[in-house]
């Protein structure tokens, strides 16, 4: 029997891997705090649209077929391999974990059980350098997945942070400021009678940890290495930049609420009420994060790329050309001078 052309495997595997994907995504799966059992595609379904944090994941599988498409000449290019076990293996206890999953009640175990069954179609059918090729695709579905409790566990350590950095930056910036919890307080003002809190007072919610913005940031920042960076080190330290790139961005936009709260007053700024009632301005004030965020990533990116060696090669060459002039040796002497004259004077010879 003839083999199949490295087209054809990669045909049929993607073809394997759609059918068995598709019958695990929607086979019902958990029934979750209700009476009525759900599929996995519908519990990605209702996350991504009821939770803020994880609107993110309508990006998630155009990016991951798109990145895969990307590599199909690569895959197309490498040599045969022979069938696997070690990626049956994975097949295996991908579906085991699956259905595990699914006894216990637990719908993350069935998600992550995902990426592992993708993970041991591709090593079975098209060997591991196939593999190699396509971990970044398979990894990146990740960023699809809701993590519950995450955002809790995260959320508030957050909360904490921000509360305290903007309280910091504030009296840095001649604008006194109490700390009561994660609540900037106006602090008292003896002479004007003044109690804490009464020019102003802005509590740093959930919304305003920097967590929607953490998760978002950190699939943009993946993309964005993927496609501009070369090395794997330097690939790792954009994406590890994004953490305090989404910080930096939220300290902007509660810095520019408390200053409009102090500028124009709570109503303006912040709305007659922060969550289902805010102003324009608060909400403009949002799109400062990313702002802030995609310039310090883009930046970061640059000097990655050589932009630092060429602003250090600038440097050196100013400081070359401020820095004293070295002394021009004296011209030397006419060695063309002919012999002297009877008068005593050297003749020049033409």
């Amino acid at each position: 029997m003839r083999p199949l052309s490295r087209s054809s495997s990669c045909l049929a595997a993607g073809v394997a891997s759609t059918a068995l994907l598709t019958l695990l995504l929607t086979v019902p799966y958990s029934f979750g705090v209700g009476t009525t059992s759900y599929s996995i595609a519908e519990y990605l379904w209702v996350s991504w649209t009821t939770n803020p944090d994880m609107q993110h994941g309508f990006l998630v599988l155009p990016a991951v077929a798109y990145l895969a498409y990307q590599k199909r000449k690569g895959l197309l290019e490498l040599p045969r391999a022979g069938t696997a076990l070690p990626g049956l293996a994975a097949l295996a206890c991908g579906v085991l974990l699956f259905w595990a999953g699914s006894q216990a009640d637990v719908t993350t175990i069935g998600l992550v059980s995902l990426m592992l069954v993708v993970v041991g179609l591709v090593w079975f059918t098209l060997g591991w350098r196939a593999l190699l090729v396509l971990s970044f695709p398979i990894g990146f579905f990740i960023f699809a997945i809701p993590l519950p409790g995450l955002d809790t566990m995260v959320a508030f350590p957050l909360r904490m942070l921000m509360s305290r950095i903007s309280a910091f930056v504030l009296n840095l910036l001649g604008v006194p400021v109490i700390l009561q919890g994660t609540g900037l307080l106006s602090a008292p003002d003896a002479l004007m009678g003044l109690p804490a809190g009464k020019k102003f007072s802005v509590d740093v919610a959930d919304p305003c940890s920097g967590i929607r913005s953490l998760f978002a940031l950190m699939m943009v920042s993946a993309l964005y290495a993927h496609f501009t960076l070369v090395g794997w080190w330097k690939k790792w330290i954009l994406f590890l930049c994004s953490a305090p790139l989404a910080i930096a961005g939220n300290l902007v936009r509660i810095l520019a609420l408390t200053l409009g709260t102090v500028a124009f007053g709570a109503e303006f700024a912040i709305g007659k009420n922060a969550l289902t009632e805010p102003s324009w301005f608060h909400m403009g004030a949002g799109y400062l994060v990313f702002a802030v965020a995609l310039g310090g990533m883009i930046g970061i990116g640059w000097l990655l790329n050589g932009g630092a060696v060429g602003i250090a090669a600038r440097l050196r060459t100013l400081a070359g050309r401020s820095g004293p002039r070295p002394q021009q040796p004296p011209p030397p002497a006419n060695n063309a001078a002919g012999p002297p004259s009877r008068t005593g004077k050297r003749q020049d010879i033409y």
